[in-house]
């Protein structure tokens, strides 16, 4: 007598008997195969299903509003600034941000600094336009004036 394993992963213990590895597959195993293979049906429907729905994304200008709105301080300058410099890039990085704001994954207002941050993290250092100003007599001029 030799020892075999089966496909099924049973010993068998004598030559030629090939039908008793199918045999030794009980009623449960069965069951819980016809489960994986409903399981993996359903998935496979739900991914089809998926791949037909185009995804809707948010327009430049819904998505501009959007972030618009979620802005404080200086961060509509920054914003403009930033597509000025980076127009295609910032078009991206205004639609994610738009999207996780209409999503509710981001709930706090953006601030100037924390959009600088954000686009030189992103490899895209901005530059604002920046004034000195000094008072003199009632009036705000330039330095630049004052240096003439």
């Amino acid at each position: 007598m030799a020892i075999l394993m089966g496909r099924c992963g049973v010993m068998l213990k004598s030559r030629g008997i090939k039908g008793l590895c199918r045999r030794a597959m009980t009623n449960e195993d069965l069951e819980l195969r016809a489960l994986k293979l409903r399981k993996l049906m359903r998935l496979a429907a739900l991914k089809a299903e998926k791949e037909k729905q185009p995804e809707r994304g948010l327009s430049f200008e819904e998505a501009m509003r959007i972030l618009k709105g979620h802005l404080e301080d200086r961060g509509d300058e920054v914003l403009e600034a930033a597509l000025e410099q980076y127009p295609e890039q910032a078009k991206k990085v205004v639609a994610i941000l738009a999207e996780k704001i209409a999503r509710g994954e981001l709930h706090s207002k953006l601030s100037g600094g924390v959009l600088m941050s954000l686009f030189e993290y992103l490899g895209m250092p901005v530059k604002l336009r920046t004034k000195i100003l000094y008072y003199k007599k009632g009036e705000y001029k330039s330095i630049s004036d004052l240096l003439k």
